[in-house]
């Protein structure tokens, strides 16, 4: 990203961690490829066969190098102290708009059902189609 358009973004709050640190939203939060944790071979055999994958060499690799990178920002995610986050049930502050629980429609099963091709005792009847 240039410099023009990271000055013309920074005018916004910056988000920050629970620690109060900014995030910088033009660094990815993944660690480094060094810092990948190996899956064990086994791990990788069973991942390809639920998944129903056969990979080639290369492929099988960089699989494993982005599972790797994955697990190790689990682990980054992990170490973050969130002791004084509250949980949210939304991003944001905004509340639902409920409407009031009340019947608002009269059922008039009758005069639905009279296009039925079979009906008895207020239940449409279908053809069995499974013996």
């Amino acid at each position: 990203m240039n410099d023009r358009k990271r000055h013309a973004t920074s005018a916004v709050a910056e988000p920050t961690t629970p620690a109060g640190r900014a995030i910088d939203p033009c660094v990815r939060n993944t660690p480094p490829p060094g810092d990948a944790r190996p899956l064990a071979p086994d791990t990788m055999e069973k991942l390809l066969r639920l998944a129903a994958l056969r990979l080639g060499a290369e492929e099988r690799r960089a699989l494993e190098d982005d599972l790797g990178r994955i697990v190790a920002l689990i682990d980054v995610m992990r170490d973050v102290d969130t002791g004084g986050v509250v949980p949210l049930a939304h991003p944001l502050e905004v509340e639902q708009p409920l409407r009031a629980d009340v019947v608002t429609e009269d059922v008039q099963r009758e005069r639905m059902q009279r296009g039925a091709p079979s009906v008895r005792d207020g239940l449409y009847l279908v053809p069995r189609v499974v013996e």
